[in-house]
């Protein structure tokens, strides 16, 4: 999907992104399909697991948040996001303000939902929304260089 954009214009990707795409261009044939095969797996599972629940509640990340302009912090928790099992399955997640660090820096969970139902996933986001004001919210002006829960 990106071997013409990655040959043509790679500086329009960004270093982190270009370092996990390009490994792709080298995964043998037989590795993808076995994947799909297991993502197929994947998809099957997260069905049966969800058939009780209209959307569940995961974190967003497994780490505290980190300044942007922190390569070397960004580099070591950007493979520590929670999408990774929903990116796979095709289900619909969306990530919520749920308040900030003590360094200002924001903090959120994800919804998670079955396969289709965006329109619920969007509605339980915005009830959310709507009642803690938080996509309302700043963060504090405050500035520590050791991030910790608000």
């Amino acid at each position: 999907m990106h071997e013409r954009d990655l040959q043509q214009r790679p500086e329009d990707y960004a270093e982190i992104t270009r370092r996990k795409l390009l490994p792709g261009a080298f995964i043998p044939a037989s590795d993808s399909v076995k994947a799909q095969q297991l993502r197929t797996v994947l998809c099957r599972e997260f069905v049966d697991a969800m058939k009780a629940f209209d959307a569940v509640i995961t974190l967003s990340s497994l780490d505290l948040p980190c300044r942007i302009d922190d390569s070397e912090t960004v580099a070591k928790t950007y493979e520590r996001q929670c999408r990774m099992p929903f990116n796979v399955t095709g289900t619909p997640a969306i990530s919520v303000p749920t308040g900030f660090t003590a360094a200002g820096l924001p903090l959120g969970m994800q919804i998670v939902g079955r396969a289709f139902a965006e329109p619920m996933v969007y509605r339980i986001a915005q009830a959310y929304c709507d009642a803690t004001r938080l996509g309302e919210r700043r963060p504090p002006a405050v500035q520590s260089a050791e991030p910790s829960l608000v």
